[in-house]
């Protein structure tokens, strides 16, 4: 009954590959450390916790709106683009859109991407289509990224998606205009997902009332 045992932890393997997310990165992405080869992306305490609270809201609405004040080197990011990746790699016809407040980092976020993709086990990556600066789409299931930069002429107005990793909004040229119209690109549907992450930046200080 050997064969046995080893088909169902094969499909118990599969099913967290697909449904456990600190799971699938830890078995299946790697990060670039601060020195040495690549390695596995283990959560650290502040991605399981933001990890919670996505999933709790999840449960209870169908669908994240999440808005993270984040200070720095904590891996926030980091987890919202494993995150989205192991969505959009998992639901065929869905596209994710990457926003960050300047081209460069609307770079790294993207290329944090492509260090997943193309260091993905090979039985468990996708088909990659079309592969350049702004996009990176999974062909055989319709799937995959639209990468671009706020700016005063609005970012993302002409796509439609169903995730959002929206990075460091606090220095975005007119927030408020920028954000408006940037959160008409997703539909208020279940399974839907849009992630802000930032630092304090000039919005935030300048439009935080101080207490008398």
């Amino acid at each position: 009954m050997a064969w046995l045992n080893n088909l169902i932890s094969e499909g118990q393997h599969a099913a967290r590959l697909r449904n456990d997310l600190p799971y699938f990165a830890a078995d299946s992405l790697r990060l670039r450390p601060k020195a040495g080869p690549l390695e596995p992306f283990l959560f650290n305490a502040a991605q399981r916790k933001l990890h919670e609270v996505i999933e709790a809201q999840k449960a209870k609405t169908g669908r994240v709106r999440v808005v993270v004040l984040k200070a720095r080197q904590l891996g926030v990011s980091t987890y919202t683009a494993a995150r989205l990746y192991h969505k959009t790699i998992n639901n065929p016809g869905l596209r994710t859109i990457i926003i960050g407040h300047e081209r460069r980092a609307s770079s790294n976020l993207f290329d944090l991407v492509r260090r997943f993709h193309e260091n993905m086990p090979e039985d468990q990556r996708p088909h990659t289509g079309t592969s350049n600066a702004q996009e990176l789409i999974f062909d055989k299931i319709d799937s995959g990224y639209l990468v671009s930069v706020a700016t005063h002429e609005g970012a993302g107005r002409s796509a439609t998606a169903q995730c959002l990793h929206a990075s460091e909004c606090a220095f975005w040229e007119n927030l408020p205009l920028q954000m408006a119209a940037l959160l008409q690109t997703v539909p208020d549907l279940p399974g839907t997902e849009i992630i802000i992450e930032s630092t304090v930046g000039p919005f935030f200080t300048h439009n935080t009332r101080k207490p008398n």
